[in-house]
């Protein structure tokens, strides 16, 4: 079963990781280091994918921000106060969030919109935006690699599904569990 799985991560694996890096990304891109090293994704193509689909995604959000957030805002009140809460942090720290949206869990998609519903300057979005998802794709793949290493280190040698679903599913309980610990100091 675990050749299937290698076949298909070997097949569609890329695809897979260029859309999901298009919203928030932070289990895939992990996941992604995991499968690197285990042999089911290459290296050298997965981190240039993972910064590609961060980049589309990330200019899709700031463009919805930028030409359709009032009518969505108008929509989802708490999506607005969220955004609203932003404001002035886009006027004194864009550069800050441009740079730094995919490293703060569930602001790779608040930020871009955020940024672009207040209309902060798209060049300088795109520049500082590309430098976070460089440094935030080689980190994160690198960390998934290092977890892979770490579990072949407790577990042994990763030759079954088994193996590798119960390492994913540690992954997402790891991202799951310390979720509210970011949520809490984002409200801060």
């Amino acid at each position: 079963m675990l050749e299937e799985l290698t076949s298909l991560v070997s097949q569609y694996g890329l695809w897979i990781v260029f859309f999901g890096m298009m919203t928030e990304g932070t289990i895939m891109i992990i996941v992604s280091g995991v499968f690197c090293y285990l042999g089911m994704l290459s290296l050298a193509e997965t981190i240039p994918v993972s910064i590609f689909g961060a980049l589309i995604g990330d200019q899709f959000w700031y463009f919805i921000g930028r030409y359709y957030s009032q009518n969505i805002l108008n929509r989802f009140p708490l999506i607005k106060q969220r955004i609203k809460k932003l404001e002035h942090s886009v006027k004194k720290r864009g550069v800050w969030l441009a740079f730094s949206g995919r490293f703060i869990y569930t602001c790779a998609i608040l930020f871009p919109v955020t940024l672009g519903t207040y209309g902060y300057h798209y060049k300088k979005f795109t520049l500082f935006n590309t430098l976070g998802i460089i440094v935030w794709s080689v980190l994160g793949i690198s960390l998934g690699y290092i977890l892979g290493t770490g579990a072949e280190q407790v577990f042994g040698k990763i030759e079954k599904i088994e193996h590798v679903t119960g390492l994913v599913f540690i992954i997402i309980f790891l991202v799951w569990f310390t979720k509210p610990y970011f949520n809490s100091r984002e409200r801060v």
